[in-house]
């Protein structure tokens, strides 16, 4: 008969024999609890190359943002009379001094109805209007059947009606009932029927007229549509005293290369506004500190895998690292490179416009030197960043694509053999547990067969003893 599986826990024997196989069991265990220690060091290695690829990530963000000279050089724009003329300048704009003269502001059209006792009151049988607005026509249903109730024409569904129809068409034109306060005539005339255009300028003019309803309804759409309250113009705009220009928006830009005009308000025929475009400093010298920040958070995490414990062990799981090694070699190689082409020798590295590296490798920016130093040659500033061949920004961009490309990057290629020395480890540790699993049956086997051997041994001492002292 089969004893598989059986322990008869030392009764015959006197011997703990579960204590016994969990302990050869567990020294057979070891090698499986390296792997699976081995297995969490993978992962844990795995998720590190991550961080470090997330922290290159916002350096190459940062470093493209100063890789150009546009993107370097940032612009303001200034008016002198905001009140009239708002501007924001971008990084092509060219410095100098514009002359503006706002002649008019662009105008959206505005329509209402005459007016009306109430914003509820039927205006008969459901009708149809029309709007013509930028060579579309919409016509537009008002009133109807709903759950059986037929619901005729009201100003406040005219209104939504419209509404309704720009919502899912995209008509240009919006509406709404104006309670004006008119108690004149018992306020036979207080409620109004606005319509206005939701483009200024001369694109967005519209007509609006009846087609089809009862008196009631053809009397207010006629209405609306005969009132216009606001002509629909475009704005004019004169630039440094030449001619005079159209724009259907109050917003404009592409007037002065790179500045976006916000126009206010009129001025007087003779009152000039004048728009200054210069660097921007202070934008300029965020881009940098910006990129200053984030060259800083890899070095800080390239130096913190590289640190002994107090033992003179090793504390990250990156200790030594050829990738880590090679790219901090490689980042401290660029910042502290010479930029030969930016035709200024005073200007041809980090450290002479305010960017220094201390012994740890980390950048320190000092901005009122990056800012004397553009203020006397921003063109040869700006080089050192964005020179197409040699430049410290694209050639920071160079090294870290070589770390984080996503099909051949070093950062990948490690990855992959973590998940590759992963797996091998899962099918070792699965391996080994069938394999222990089949050693420790095997145990309570021989145990178990142990004690039914010393128990038959036991039972005939007992039984040859018995004999004897009969005797």
């Amino acid at each position: 008969m089969s004893n598989a599986g059986i322990s008869f826990g030392g009764l015959a024997s006197g011997l703990d024999t579960k204590a016994i196989i969990q302990a050869l069991v567990s020294i057979e265990r070891r090698p499986i609890a390296a792997l699976e220690q081995k297995k969490t060091s993978l992962g844990k290695q795995k998720s590190l190359f991550g961080d470090l690829r997330g922290l290159l990530s916002k350096l190459e963000t940062a470093a493209k943002t100063l890789k150009t000279t546009t993107g370097f050089l940032a612009r303001k724009a200034t008016s002198d009379k905001e009140e009239i003329v708002t501007a924001s300048a971008g990084s092509s704009a060219a410095a100098g001094t514009y002359n503006l003269r706002v002649i008019s502001l662009a105008k959206a059209q505005v329509n209402a109805s005459a007016g009306s006792a109430s914003p509820t009151a039927s205006l008969g049988a459901p009708g149809t209007l029309q709007i013509d607005i930028g060579g579309a026509t919409h016509l537009i249903a008002v009133g109807g059947v709903v759950n059986g109730v037929t619901e005729p024409p009201t100003l406040e569904r005219i209104a939504a009606a419209i509404n309704a129809a720009d919502d899912a068409n995209q008509v240009g034109v919006r509406a709404e009932v104006v309670d004006t306060g008119n108690t004149a005539n018992g306020g036979a005339n207080r409620y109004q029927l606005v319509v206005r255009s939701e483009q200024t300028g001369s694109a967005g003019e519209f007509t609006i007229s009846y087609d089809d309803g009862d008196p009631a309804f053809q009397a207010v759409v006629n209405s609306v549509g005969s009132n216009r309250l606001t002509q629909g113009t475009n704005a004019q705009v004169q630039l440094n005293g030449g001619v005079v220009v159209s724009r259907s928006s109050n917003t404009i830009s592409d007037l002065i290369t790179g500045v976006t005009l916000e126009l206010k308000s009129e001025a007087s025929p003779t009152q000039n506004v004048s728009i200054t475009v210069a660097n921007d400093a202070t934008a300029t010298t965020k881009k940098v500190q910006d990129f200053v920040d984030a060259y800083n958070k890899v070095v800080d995490f390239l130096a913190d895998q590289n640190q002994l414990d107090p033992e003179g062990k090793a504390k990250g799981l990156l200790f030594g690292d050829s990738t880590l090694r090679s790219l901090r070699s490689g980042l401290r190689t660029i910042t502290g490179s010479l930029v030969s082409t930016t035709g200024n020798s005073a200007y041809q590295m980090l450290s002479q416009i305010g960017v220094k590296a201390d012994t740890a490798g980390k950048l320190t920016l000092t901005a009122a030197d990056l800012e004397t130093a553009m203020a006397a040659d921003e063109d040869a500033v700006a080089a050192v960043f964005t020179a197409p061949t040699n430049g410290i920004a694209g050639r920071i961009v160079d090294q870290i694509d070589v770390y984080t490309d996503s099909v051949d990057g070093l950062i990948k290629n490690r990855t992959d053999t973590f998940d590759r020395q992963t797996k091998d480890a899962t099918n070792r540790i699965t391996q080994a547990e069938r394999r222990l699993t089949s050693f420790e049956k095997q145990l309570e086997l021989k145990y178990a067969n142990l004690e039914q051997l010393m128990g038959r041994l036991q039972s005939q001492g007992s039984s040859l003893g018995s004999f004897f002292s009969r005797r």
